[in-house]
């Protein structure tokens, strides 16, 4: 019988592996550089939070795009204006956006189901109206000069070297959710999203959990935004757009929102179709243009829903822990 703790670290070790493995194999695969694989990194620590405040909590918010912003924009004007060192302005963007959701949260929470939606979506396009309009963030011309991130003497200067270092962070922060999930706290959110009702006549404070996954949604959306604002060195009110927000959910239902697995198989295959679809698409249509990847986002969502209801990674480990069981029997 095998013992409990291979069960325990074996998925973290084939994550690392398949972590590892981007940089020698993907970009080996036509149209895919290691730039691809920093987005990829990056969005998928801001998917994670969808996890926790969709998957567990059943809280629906379309306006993760926010606190991506607001992490970007706080590593750039920190650094920028008030000569911060970039790790501490991270840290910064990253506390500021857990303070906003908490306030924004006390009001927001009062609404339920698609009114909690429109709710998100109205947050997420008054902060990026006010990102246009002031002058310390750029106005419509952003911020330019954003510091590349270093850790002591350590500089991320390439793509590879910033790949490592966001999908260290990812493994670190996935690491950390899917430990709370497994806590008491998890089990309170879980509960949560299963029945508001029967969760607070078990004594779960409702009101305070929905404000908790709320929180550290925004805390890893903001994380994922100062990284970006890092690597690409310029903000502009873009990392506001509802697009991104729309980008994050995406990925969270392809990669299934029950599993913290989901939210990097849904960032890969996301953007790897993405990718994919700007090589060829033009190829086949010379006149395509605008934004046409979100067909790409729209084909994948119908299929998943379609076909893999709780997504890829959902499915997935769905199918090995019933071979498990079966296996126990």
């Amino acid at each position: 019988m095998t013992p409990r703790w291979v069960h325990t670290l074996l998925p973290y070790a084939v994550f690392a592996g398949a972590l590892l493995l981007v940089p020698p194999v993907f970009t080996r695969v036509p149209f895919f550089t290691m730039s691809t694989g920093v987005q990829m990194a990056i969005m998928a620590i801001a998917t994670l939070g969808m996890v926790v405040l969709m998957g567990h909590a059943g809280q629906i918010s379309i306006g993760q795009a926010a606190f991506f912003g607001i992490g970007a924009f706080s590593s750039a004007i920190l650094t920028t204006d008030l000569g911060l060192s970039p790790v501490l302005a991270l840290v910064a963007g990253m506390l500021l956006a857990g303070l906003t959701a908490y306030v924004v949260g006390l009001g927001i929470f009062r609404v339920t189901g698609h009114y909690l939606a429109l709710a998100t979506i109205a947050f997420g396009l008054t902060l990026g109206f006010v990102a246009r309009q002031v002058e310390i963030t750029g106005g419509v011309s952003g911020i330019y000069g954003v510091p590349q991130l270093a850790i002591g003497s350590v500089v991320f200067r390439s793509d590879l070297a910033f790949y490592y270092l966001a999908a260290g962070v990812l493994f670190v922060a996935v690491v950390l959710v899917r430990n709370m999930l497994t806590s008491v706290f998890g089990r309170s959110l879980l509960a949560l999203g299963d029945s508001e009702i029967a969760a607070a006549s078990s004594g779960v404070d409702t009101a305070r959990h929905k404000r908790s996954a709320f929180v550290i949604a925004a805390v890893l959306a903001a994380l994922a935004g100062s990284l970006y604002a890092h690597w690409v060195t310029f903000v502009d009110y873009h990392t506001l757009d509802l697009l991104l927000s729309i980008q994050i959910l995406i990925m969270a239902t392809v990669g299934g929102v029950g599993t913290v697995w989901g939210a990097a198989v849904g960032s890969f295959l996301v953007i790897a179709l993405s990718q994919a679809a700007k090589e060829t698409l033009p190829l086949v249509f010379p006149n395509v243009g605008g934004q046409f990847e979100i067909v790409v986002y729209g084909i994948a969502l119908v299929v998943v829903l379609l076909f893999l209801p709780k997504g890829v990674a959902g499915t997935l480990a769905e199918t090995v822990g019933g071979r498990r069981k079966e296996q126990a029997l």
